[in-house]
């Protein structure tokens, strides 16, 4: 407990989650957290266990500091029998010294002043809608006031809107008599109709402050997740240890590559059976992303990236030209993978269709294989003439770059003619290498991987695409061609021989993921991979395939794949409204930093709707992130995407550390911030929001630079941490007619003839 004026300012900025053991409804406010990098520990309550749990020492650290700033409880430890009298006691005593709130989920109307309309019991979907008493909860948490909230599967009772009471009560079976704290409750999520709510804003009369849900929840749940990011801010008086950043980055692989259809398409009257993107398309795509940035909130940047294949440009121009005028080269390079591959079944490779660890000693050719198991897939493009068995004749690869004529290349792609001349391409979108023809990496040797790297290297340098002096190039991070020679030692080390030291992983594959750290990449080991540390960097699928144009023929994919799950066949809306479900609540408000996979050939706008793919589904992801939130939405190269991952990594390996002083009046005055001493000496930069008011972009992000074992202090201003003021019993108890002065908890001992801190020193 606190035991001086002085200890009893500090607490640190850290989150309590109290539940109990084996309860899984925590995991919406662990994912709140883990995304924004909050400090959090989750304590499981057992009322069996051999030693309860002495919620004195958990509340204060030995010093009188507090250990929290404010606690979750999931579901509603105070009135189901979890918590003795004491420990309430103890919990409600915690707040009232130090200005903490607390948000509970599973609570039940009657303990905060309300009826429950029992007629309505439902976990039905039913939509609720933020109350005008919720204004002062939502603050900076950026969540969008006028959202519409569902709730299926939520089990919840409703409670009518006019208190019933004037009270509280706690009641739990253990208490051998309720308590009852007078309170106002004030409604802040109402259902719809208006007659019924599903939270409050809950006042006591000591000064307390609680907001409370009456339903329990889960990451399963779009909602819970917004009434997460909201629930935080408010706990923490909008002064937040973490970083908001929603970024929506989306690469479209193979671009100048033709990617051929399964079967062919018919539309206007043409008949297509391959589709290539056009200039006409990437015009298009700018003038898109310039009409949703300016719908998007400020601070906004969303940009399309374009990881491309060189020889695209060659075989296009190519078959452009007079025949036997054209100059260049062509190189006939196998793209196809280890499960294409006959080999994958001569070399003994089938056990990995059950998983590497069923393989004890598998070939050279099975070990490179990056993926272990695969499904049937009926769209594989026909094989091409060479093999990893009969490989093509060595050619002298880089010297037919001299081949390569400027002119003949603007002469005869219109689309590499276009991002030659104009700016508008470069900047407009991100380009990255996907290697020079799309050769797959897995048992590539040293020298064709070299290859792959320089001649696409050549045609992005400023003799030919020009994309390498742009700002929108990453030279170090690329997509590897079907994300493929990550467990090939040559093929890595030759990346890194080439500067290339991060690539893109894929999430279907769990062994891709850094299983212990999902917002950090994987790094390669020389065990498993062949070589050491190369970035992983994780890369979610969509539902968009790779050799679509229209939706006609996605659908058509899906409802292969999906009819058995739903029963039925789908329409391509309920396609975009699950893809935007679960891109909003896995990745934008979990604050995933994963970009997307797409393909060159859903940019293609070429059905009578006047959208491609990508724009159907990136609207109905923006329209289902910005119902919810306010945020800024933004995207990132690849370059800089892999430095955000680092800095989240560093900022990990610091183990941050927050602590905030308050007055005795309730203002914050200012946050000291630690790092521990990290064995690596990580530097890193530790992230702040700051802010007041309803709206995202009135949250201030602030970035503290600390070495390995350093601290920084950062002076607050206008920072309100409770609107009470706080009660500090003095501690011990004054004596001999001393007055305790309960806004500082000291002692008074004037007029006693004592002195000392409890007044027990004779004058």
């Amino acid at each position: 407990m606190c035991t001086s004026p002085a200890t009893a300012l500090m607490q640190q900025l850290k989150v309590l989650v109290l539940s109990t053991p084996g309860f899984v409804g925590t995991d919406f406010l662990e994912a709140t957290m883990d995304g924004l990098g909050v400090p959090y520990e989750v304590v499981r309550v057992d009322r069996a266990a051999a030693q309860p749990l002495n919620f004195t020492q958990l509340l204060w650290n030995p010093d009188g500091s507090a250990r929290y700033a404010g606690y979750f409880m999931a579901p509603n430890l105070e009135a189901i029998g979890t918590l003795n009298k004491s420990d309430v006691l103890t919990l409600w005593d915690f707040q009232l010294r130090t200005g903490a709130r607390s948000a509970r989920f599973g609570v039940w109307p009657g303990s905060i002043s309300f009826n429950a309309d029992t007629a309505s019991c439902s976990a039905a979907d039913l939509p609720m809608t933020f109350s005008a008493g919720a204004a002062p909860v939502i603050g900076s948490s950026g969540i969008n006031p006028a959202a519409t909230l569902g709730n299926e599967g939520l089990w919840r009772c409703p409670f009518t809107k006019t208190p019933a009471t004037v009270d509280c009560p706690i009641c739990a079976a253990d208490f051998p008599e309720c308590i009852r704290p007078n309170c106002t409750a004030t409604p802040v999520l109402d259902f719809a109709g208006g007659a019924t709510a599903g939270g409050a804003l809950v006042k006591y009369a000591d000064g307390r402050e609680s907001l409370a849900f009456i339903f329990d929840c889960a990451a399963f749940s779009p909602t819970c997740m917004v009434l997460g990011h909201l629930s935080l801010s408010w706990l923490l008086h909008d002064i937040i240890p973490g970083q908001r950043d929603a970024l929506l980055t989306i690469h479209h692989d193979d671009i100048f590559l033709t990617t051929e259809f399964s079967k062919p398409i018919t539309d206007g009257g043409v008949t297509r059976t391959a589709y290539r993107a056009t200039k006409a398309d990437l015009l298009a795509h700018l003038t898109w992303q310039a009409t949703l940035n300016a719908k998007l909130p400020a601070g906004s940047d969303f940009k399309l990236e374009f990881p491309f294949n060189g020889a695209g440009v060659l075989e296009t121009a190519a078959q452009a030209s007079t025949p036997g005028q054209f100059t260049a080269t062509l190189l006939d390079i196998d793209d196809r993978g280890c499960l294409d591959l006959p080999e994958y079944n001569t070399s003994g490779c089938g056990c990995w269709f059950s998983g590497t660890a069923t393989c004890s000693s598998p070939s050279a050719f099975c070990r490179n294989c990056t993926k272990a198991r695969s499904l049937p897939n009926p769209m594989l493009i026909p094989p091409l003439p060479c093999s990893w068995i009969q490989p093509c004749p060595p050619q002298d690869a880089l010297a037919t770059v001299s081949t390569w004529s400027l002119a003949q290349i603007r002469a005869g792609d219109e689309l590499a003619d276009y991002v030659i001349s104009e700016p508008a391409p470069t900047s407009g979108f991100n380009w990255c290498s996907h290697t020079f023809s799309h050769q797959n990496l897995d048992n590539a040797t040293s020298y064709d991987t070299d290859m792959q790297l320089r001649l696409n290297a050549a045609m992005a340098a400023p003799a030919f695409l020009g994309l390498t002096t742009k700002a929108s190039w990453s030279s170090s991070s690329m997509v590897t061609p079907q994300i493929s020679g990550l467990r090939n030692g040559d093929a890595l080390a030759t990346l890194k021989a080439n500067g290339v030291t991060c690539v893109t992983g894929d999430n279907t594959w769990p062994f891709l993921l850094n299983k212990e750290q999902p917002y950090h990449m994987l790094y390669t080991t020389a065990a498993t991979n062949g070589i050491d540390g190369i970035a992983i960097m994780p890369r979610s699928a969509t539902e968009v395939y790779y050799n679509c144009t229209t939706a006609a023929q996605n659908l058509d994919l899906y409802n292969f794949l999906y009819f058995k799950v739903f029963n039925r066949d789908s329409t391509f809306d309920e396609v975009l409204a699950r893809e935007a479900v679960r891109v909003v609540r896995d990745g934008l408000l979990k604050l995933r930093h994963d970009p997307y996979m797409m393909h060159q050939a859903n940019l293609g706008l070429v059905d009578s709707s006047g959208r491609s793919l990508v724009m159907r589904w990136v609207d109905a992801v923006v329209a289902e992130f910005t119902k919810y939130t306010n945020w800024p939405l933004r995207s990132a190269k690849l370059d800089d995407l892999r430095a955000i991952f680092e800095a989240r990594e560093a900022r990990d390996a610091c183990k941050l550390s927050y602590q905030i002083e308050t007055t005795p009046l309730g203002t914050a005055t200012a946050v000291t911030v630690s790092s521990a001493a990290a064995a690596s000496g990580a530097k890193c930069d530790a992230p702040l929001m700051l802010g007041a008011g309803v709206g995202g972009a009135a949250a201030k992000q602030v970035m503290i630079p600390l070495v390995s074992g350093g601290s920084a202090r950062v002076e607050l201003t206008g920072q309100q941490w409770n609107a009470f003021t706080v009660v500090r019993p003095c501690s011990p108890p004054c004596l001999n007619g001393g007055v305790c002065n309960t806004t500082v908890g000291v002692c008074d001992c004037t007029g006693t003839n004592f002195t000392g801190a409890d007044c027990s020193t004779a004058g």
